[in-house]
């Protein structure tokens, strides 16, 4: 790689935050593509020395055979399932995320939603709007986080700020399910790291999942886990949508095998009108926003834009994820 900044970048719709492109274009030739077809980013690409994608826009294999001069693919956040990593990492090309940044507000997120369903704000507020505040005491009964079980599945960085909240925060009981990570981290946030999946299912009043999306958690929350839990349990999934069947999950809550979820993330994104949990009052349904604070809007547009630049100029960026390219 040369010492300095050449070529043209490719952005897969826009950064999250201007300043992040303003970064750029101040050094390279931008070009932003919102809502481009196969064919036209395939186009674009032939002449690229990098690449930002945003979600719902992807960068399959197919979309990087012609791209001779790619050098450096960025993602807009920490996940990295709209790149094709493996065909990147054939190709020689560097793939970088931007991790960290989401900690906080999908946390902050996931203990919201936690409160707003044992607490039935929504139809609580639905009915006030109404004008049947008072009756609306019976017909919705609150309940508290105090004294509850947390059951985290995955310890990264999120679950492990989730359980600190409401271990140390909200003195609950927290069990973390994660085989990659040491007994310690979890007892730095209050948490008691099990070995025994099936313990989620059967002792959690919560379920928050917080794992990676592979071939070990796709699908990992169906009928039997459903099942499995509790009637009063309360499903909550920000991570990544495939990890829970969205049939199951719709039949449970329609037929009270557990209380409620709150979901971020679906099978299927956008979600569509029509979609399996329309009508339903025990479900927050939000459009992958959980991650998108302003401050973290801002981070991860400022992180994109400098890991791109420093690749192109050959500096090693910081959040390689694929390093055995840079070697």
């Amino acid at each position: 790689m040369s010492g300095g900044v050449e070529g043209h970048v490719v952005l897969l719709g826009h950064m999250y935050h201007p300043e992040g492109e303003q970064m750029l274009a101040r050094e390279v030739r931008l070009e932003i593509l919102e809502q481009p077809t196969p064919e036209q980013t395939a186009a674009a690409l032939r002449g690229a020395a990098g690449a930002f994608v945003r979600y719902p826009n992807r960068l399959p294999a197919g979309a990087l055979e012609g791209a001779a001069h790619l050098r450096v693919i960025s993602t807009s956040g920490r996940g990295t399932d709209a790149v094709d990593v493996a065909a990147a990492t054939a190709r020689g090309i560097a793939v970088v995320n931007n991790p960290a940044f989401g900690t906080v507000p999908v946390a902050e997120h996931t203990v919201g939603v936690m409160l707003a369903l044992a607490k039935r704000l929504l139809p609580l507020d639905r009915c006030t709007h109404a004008g049947e505040g008072w009756p609306a005491q019976q017909r919705y009964p609150r309940g508290e986080l105090r004294g509850k079980t947390l059951g985290i599945i995955g310890l990264g960085n999120i679950g492990e700020e989730v359980a600190r909240i409401c271990a140390q925060g909200l003195r609950m009981r927290v069990l973390a399910y994660d085989p990659y990570v040491p007994a310690s981290k979890a007892e730095r946030a209050g948490a008691q790291l099990i070995a025994e999946l099936v313990r989620i299912w059967r002792e959690s009043d919560f379920v928050s999942l917080h794992a990676e999306l592979n071939a070990e958690t796709r699908g990992m929350v169906g009928e039997a886990e459903l099942r499995a839990m509790r009637p009063h349990v309360v499903l909550v999934n920000t991570a990544r949508g495939p990890m829970v069947k969205t049939a199951a999950l719709a039949r449970a809550l329609r037929e009270g095998w557990i209380a409620g979820a709150a979901l971020d993330v679906y099978e299927t994104e956008p979600l569509a009108a029509g979609h399996a949990f329309e009508g339903l009052e025990n479900v927050i349904l939000t459009p992958h926003t959980a991650g998108l604070s302003d401050e973290a809007l801002h981070g991860m547009a400022l992180s994109a834009a400098g890991q791109i630049l420093q690749a192109l100029r050959g500096e090693r960026p910081p959040h390689l994820v694929n390093p055995q390219v840079w070697r």
